[in-house]
């Protein structure tokens, strides 16, 4: 309201209530009734956004890094919401006062601690540092969502946001380790994060302990007893205390202590790193989508035309060129397990979308089938290749499980994350408690004794050719004579 210097008296007439009932709730006296607090807030949105100047409006889109007057509105809708939301959630908690802006809690629930940590301050995506050091993957699988997801809960998934930094400290140390449903957790909150500075820390110190800390804005800290529960939970917005905590939390965060390391496919191949790792013994793939290591010579050059002419490219030709012709060594003599998600050829098929050294191309139809014709001989004559399915999903409590490609060696480990942010889904296992993590979890994901793996070549080869089917169809229509 001071930004578009919105008076209570306007407000009041555009929302048909008494000026006395907006100056209670712009002093915070008093909360908006639950049951029309929707249309309050939208009205007030409505409003502010209405009554911006030029300049105040240029103001506030860069703030919350929107770009028209429809999002702005929701923007503010959202940050009045969760405002709302966090002030009534700690009315209705009883809690201690213990010094001026802070707030003692002797005893709370994952999902009231969850909801603490939904403060109105993380809705300022222009500018936010956020520092934590919270026992995790010792929380039962039902709050772990309600802990992570709260950092992106306002923030647009599909921009980049590279003034938002968030760094986690975990503890991997103590307590036991489901390594499939731990792996493909971190997994998805390394996808949903990738559009900001998000990086995961290895920290003995976190077992136990529930600490989340935004700098000049707030703190709340805690201790986890079992896997549902936390005690002595201190919330504060007094500047000495939280920023004290944000400082002290960030002293944690080593970078010879980071889980994952960024780096982009141009510097794995510029550093050597991407032809060590096909080098290494060992090799375990995990396919989430079609990669360049299954092009044959002239698909080869006709994809790598396509990406040179874009004028991105990092690493000349002759260079890619003896790259694939060491990756297509690896594949007709080494052994490799290699085991590939049933979507990615479905997605395949009907996109024609593929990874391409980290660039995304897509192929033609007439390419489509060449690529999975090339691939399904592979598979078929290449004894070396030991080739599993991957049909479903081995974890159902995720509302979207995200298919990475996996690729594991005994020396250089990495994965590339579905997103479109090449800056950032491009991760090397940094520490040797993660690669072992990983290691562990695709062991057991090879032998799943279960339905969602398939090794049986001919079930195998037979979704290739549904695939390839799916593609001359395609390729019918294309043409006009379906």
């Amino acid at each position: 309201m001071l930004a578009a210097d919105l008076k209570n008296y306007t407000l009041a007439m555009e929302l048909q209530y008494d000026v006395s009932y907006i100056s209670k709730w712009v002093s915070g006296k008093v909360l908006p009734a639950e049951k029309s607090s929707e249309k309050v807030l939208r009205g007030i949105s409505r409003c502010i956004v209405d009554a911006l100047s030029d300049t105040a409006r240029e103001k506030l889109c860069q703030d919350y890094q929107v770009f028209d007057m429809e999002d702005l509105e929701r923007a503010i809708y959202d940050h009045l919401e969760a405002e709302y939301n966090y002030v009534k959630g700690l009315t209705k908690s009883i809690g201690t006062d213990i010094a001026p802006k802070t707030l003692h809690f002797a005893s709370l629930t994952l999902p009231q601690f969850a909801a603490k940590m939904h403060h109105p301050a993380l809705r300022n995506i222009n500018s936010l540092n956020v520092v934590a050091a919270m026992d995790i993957l010792s929380m039962e699988r039902e709050y772990r969502f309600l802990v992570t997801q709260m950092s992106n809960q306002h923030m647009p998934l599909n921009r980049e946001l590279s003034e938002v930094h968030y760094s986690l400290m975990l503890n991997l140390e103590i307590g036991r380790r489901d390594y499939i449903y731990d792996s493909i957790f971190l997994i998805n909150m390394l996808s949903d994060n990738t559009n900001i500075d998000f990086n995961i820390y290895e920290c003995p110190q976190a077992y136990g302990k529930l600490i989340f800390a935004v700098k000049d804005s707030y703190c709340i800290s805690g201790m986890l007893i079992g896997s549902n529960r936390c005690l002595s939970v201190t919330i504060s917005e007094e500047e000495e205390f939280r920023e004290i905590m944000y400082e002290r939390t960030s002293a944690l965060c080593h970078r010879e202590m980071l889980l994952f390391r960024k780096t982009t496919m141009d510097e794995m191949l510029l550093k050597y790193d991407y032809i060590q790792s096909m080098l290494s013994p060992d090799l375990r793939w995990l396919i989430g989508r079609m990669t360049e290591h299954f092009l044959s010579d002239d698909l080869f050059e006709e994809v790598l035309e396509q990406v040179c002419l874009s004028g991105k490219w990092a690493v000349d030709k002759e260079s890619l060129r003896r790259v694939h012709s060491l990756t297509k060594t690896v594949l007709e003599e080494s052994g490799i397990k290699i085991m590939i998600y049933e979507s990615a050829f479905t997605a395949f098929s009907v996109s024609g979308e593929m990874d391409f050294y980290g660039h995304t191309v897509t192929l033609t139809t007439d390419q489509r089938l060449r690529y999975i014709q090339y691939m399904s001989s592979l598979l078929d004559t290449k004894n070396n290749l030991a080739v599993k399915m991957v049909h479903g999903r081995f974890v159902t409590d995720f509302q979207y499980s995200a298919k990475p490609c996996l690729f594991l060696s005994d020396s250089i480990s990495y994965m590339r994350l579905d997103s479109e942010n090449p800056q950032n889904n491009n991760l090397i296992l940094n520490a040797p408690t993660i690669k072992e993590m990983f290691q562990k979890f695709y062991s057991e994901i090879w032998n799943h004794q279960h339905a969602v793996v398939i090794e049986d070549r001919a079930t195998i080869q037979d979704t290739m050719d549904y695939a390839l089917q799916a593609v001359r169809l395609l390729s019918k229509s294309d043409s006009g004579n379906l």
